[in-house]
């Protein structure tokens, strides 16, 4: 038999990481809009000082920590 053949099986797993991408770059492209329109400045509060920053700044900030967070804290495949 060729090698060239995909079974159902992978042709399932393929589609399912096709959707995974699809949704990602989504998830990104709104997140990047989102940030891109708020563009006043705000006031962030630190431990010690505040300071004002751009809102987009903060948005990009959490979103990346965010994705960060979730992908340490997600259960591992043994």
């Amino acid at each position: 038999m060729s090698s060239d053949v995909m079974t159902n099986a992978e042709h399932r797993v393929r589609a399912g990481q096709s959707l995974r991408v699809v949704i990602w770059l989504a998830v990104i492209a709104a997140v990047v809009v989102f940030a891109l329109v708020n563009t006043d400045e705000v006031n962030v509060d630190w431990v010690v000082d505040n300071a004002f920053v751009p809102l987009w700044a903060v948005i990009g900030a959490s979103a990346v920590a965010g994705a960060i967070i979730g992908y340490l804290a997600r259960p591992r495949r043994g």
